[in-house]
């Protein structure tokens, strides 16, 4: 009844720029992205190395979704450690808020346990989630929720890499009864389309070249919803410029695969500044 929002903000950096920004002490990204159906997003973002093990990441953003006469915002907040144990070994712990007040919201605490080689590595992601859902009476529904991630990556050759993740999401409750119309006597528009972002499942592949001074990757992703169990579609390509070495650009473009009524190209630009 409630149409999706399908923009998806693609804010984790690529393998390649990830790597960019630990050969510097700090880099600080600014990205903003807009697709066809005028949602837009902004995420600004700061990655500074403690030492030569520790690494401290944060930032904040805001995304913007058209709904009639209304614009309804969507805010994001994160902080995270990594610690590389050993040349194999690296743990990161983060904590993420994302919603809006009197609405929805959602507070994550993850994992990620990472072994590594020089041709590949694995990673495992497993992360809880609190959920809560604010209803016309102004009454608190609070659900409770568990993911797990597993990543993996190959690199062939000096250049080419190809790497693909799976996740998984339980809840508490079942959350497929806000597709009902009877849900709309309890929930506003806000809560309903906030919440339409939950998944059941998520898979992604992509392959990229590496080179010095610029990097090329493209991809496919695949979302299940949680709320009606449909499937969304969405093809991407992320190119990835050094222009100098403190500063570099990312430009991603993509487009949805699923029905007429999903058709939509989405695109970013992150500015990286590293010193």
């Amino acid at each position: 009844m409630f149409k999706k929002s399908i923009f998806i903000v693609i804010s984790c950096l690529m393998i390649n720029f990830n790597a960019f920004a630990e050969s510097k002490n700090t880099t600080i990204s600014v990205e903003v992205g807009k697709d066809e159906q005028n949602n837009t997003n902004s995420l600004m973002s700061v990655d500074m190395n403690l030492s030569n093990s520790k690494q401290l990441f944060f930032g904040a953003g805001k995304s913007k979704t058209p709904s009639g006469s209304e614009i309804i915002e969507n805010n994001l907040a994160y902080v995270g450690l990594s610690k590389k144990f050993s040349n194999d070994w690296k743990l990161t712990g983060m904590l993420e808020y994302s919603g809006l007040k009197d609405a929805f919201s959602m507070f994550s605490a993850s994992s990620a346990i990472r072994y590594s080689q020089d041709s590949y590595f694995l990673e495992l992601v497993p992360a809880i989630r609190s959920i809560k859902l604010t209803t016309l009476s102004n009454k608190d529904v609070f659900i409770s929720s568990s993911a797990l991630g597993i990543k993996t990556g190959i690199y062939l050759g000096e250049h080419f890499r190809l790497s693909g993740n799976v996740y998984s999401y339980n809840y508490s409750q079942d959350v497929s009864k806000l597709a009902s119309f009877a849900s709309t006597r309890f929930f506003n528009v806000k809560t309903l389309l906030l919440s339409s972002g939950l998944l059941d499942k998520s898979y992604n592949v992509e392959t990229g070249l590496d080179f010095d001074s610029l990097s090329f990757s493209v991809g496919k992703n695949r979302s299940v919803s949680a709320i009606d169990y449909s499937n969304s579609d969405y093809v991407y390509s992320v190119l990835d410029v050094y222009i100098t070495d403190a500063w570099g650009l990312s430009l991603l473009y993509g487009e949805y695969l699923n029905t007429p009524e999903d058709q939509n190209n989405f695109s970013s630009l992150t500015v990286n500044y590293s010193f």
